[in-house]
This record gives C-alpha cells, sequence and structure tokens, in this order.
C-alpha cells in the first residue's frame, strides 16, 4: 500500500488486528528487516511497517532529512487513521521516531530505540560521514556495503545465513539513498530533551556486541527516562531483529503490555 507526502508515494504494509505497532527501519534498509518477528507480533497487534523516504518502495526525495522522514510517517498515520500507536526504529529508524516524539508527542502511547541514541553525532562522528559521502561519491556503492554489512553482526554471527538475508536487503538501496541517509544523520539534531520530558514510555534495545552504538551509552540514556525500558540481546550486534528475533519479539511484546 501506499500514501502520498510531499507527491511522492510512501510505501507501508499493514499485518495482523488489534493496537497498533508502527516498525521504522534503520539506514540502507527497508522494512523487510522485520520479518522475522512481525509473525509472533501480529498474533496480538496490527503492524505497521513503513519503508522509509528513498529506501525500498519508496522514492528519494530531493532533500531528505530525519524530519522528512517523520512527517512522512505521520502522512500515514493520518492516513490509516489509527490512535495512539507505539513507534518502534531501528538505528536511523530511532531518530526518525524521536523526530516524531518531538513535533507529535501526543500522538503516540510508547517509542522503541532498537539500537538507536538520542545524542546527536560528535565531531569525529561528523567528520566520518563526511568522509563517507565523498567515499560514495568517488567509488561503486558495492565497495561501502562490502564493509558496512559485517559490521552489523556479532562476530559469531558472520558466518550465518542472516548475513545473506541482510546482504540481500541492504543491496536493493541505491547509491543516492545511501549518500542522502548519512547526510540526513549527519545533520540530524540533539533529541535527548525529548527523552527527559516525555511522559509516555520508551524501550531502549543494546546488542551486546553492538560496534556503533556500545551498551552503555543506550543504558545511560533509559535513565533520563521518567518511564523506561532497558533490555540487552546477548548474542546481538547492531541488526538484532535478525539475530535474535525470537528475544526481540518478546521484549516488544511486554513492552506493548505496558504502554497499552
Amino acid at each position: 500500500m501506499n500514501t502520498t507526502f510531499k507527491g511522492l508515494p510512501v510505501h507501508y504494509e499493514i499485518i495482523g488486528e488489534g493496537l497498533p505497532l508502527i516498525f521504522l527501519h534503520g539506514f540502507n534498509e527497508n522494512s523487510a528487516v522485520w520479518d522475522l518477528i512481525i509473525p509472533a507480533l501480529a498474533k496480538q497487534y496490527q503492524c505497521v511497517v513503513i519503508d522509509l523516504p528513498g529506501f525500498g518502495k519508496s522514492p528519494l526525495p530531493a532533500n531528505l532529512s530525519i524530519k522528512y522522514m517523520a512527517n512522512a510517517v505521520h502522512r500515514v498515520i493520518e492516513e490509516i487513521n489509527i490512535a495512539k500507536p507505539i513507534v518502534i526504529g531501528h538505528s536511523m529508524g530511532g531518530y526518525v521516531s524521536l523526530e516524531l516524539a518531538a513535533h507529535y508527542p501526543d500522538l503516540l502511547s510508547g517509542v522503541g530505540l532498537f539500537h538507536s541514541t538520542a545524542i546527536a553525532d560528535t565531531d569525529e562522528k561528523k567528520d566520518n560521514r563526511l568522509k563517507t559521502i565523498d567515499f560514495l561519491r568517488k567509488n561503486p556503492v558495492e565497495s561501502f556495503f562490502k564493509v558496512f554489512i559485517p559490521g552489523l553482526f556479532a562476530p559469531q554471527n558472520l558466518k550465518s545465513n542472516l548475513l545473506i538475508q541482510t546482504e540481500a536487503i541492504i543491496k536493493q538501496t541505491q547509491k543516492d539513498s545511501v549518500i542522502a541517509g548519512t547526510k540526513a544523520m549527519l545533520e540530524r539534531p540533539d533529541r535527548t530533551e525529548v527523552l527527559i520530558n516525555s511522559t509516555f514510555p520508551w524501550l531502549f534495545i543494546a546488542g551486546k556486541y553492538d560496534q556503533l552504538i556500545p551498551v552503555e551509552h543506550i543504558s545511560l540514556q533509559a535513565s533520563y527516562c521518567n518511564k523506561a525500558m532497558f533490555e540487552i540481546l546477548f548474542n546481538s550486534g547492531h541488526i538484532g531483529m535478525m539475530e535474535e528475533p525470537e528475544k526481540s519479539s518478546e521484549i516488544i511484546l511486554n513492552f506493548a503490555e505496558w504502554c497499552f
């Protein structure tokens, strides 16, 4: 299914019935990254999986930003006419969830940050993203994916079929979208105040072997919230919904029961 935002389609799918859960994928991904956990969740809830602008079946707009993505998600929520969903965002999808919470706090029953952070990039991280953009402009996107994809996994999961499944998803992403997504993440604002000021519950999921956002970094942010659950996936890196789908489903079900 599609809705339209600023003249471009935004693709989404609805699986199951019940109270609404919205899932936002991460950088270079699409909604298929949730495929291993949705069946368990859809037995009790209406699951809405969205291809964020520039990824999957949603085309890239001229000026992509985290705010643009959040407003596109808001448009989907209006289209479906659902009330008070929980939004679960993986990595970049977590940045979009935070932006949605910043602008539409009364819209949500809860937010889950799956391997994500409210803190803006450090100067060093911004510099690394600029180097990534420069590299992508000079080299095939496949050269970037060759390094990027293995870095998502815990070391013990690198030889599993999960790596092949993840490659199949990520390699669908076009170079222009990789560059635009990198720039959008670089330019995103700090949203720590959203954690501090919000009244609804938050879920933080960390991966023990996450090379991008360490466990300690995520646990500290959970302490900023009035209401928070903090969970560690002990066999995961940065893509726990694929590395530990059963545990991920269990955590999200527990969080949904708390919120609703």
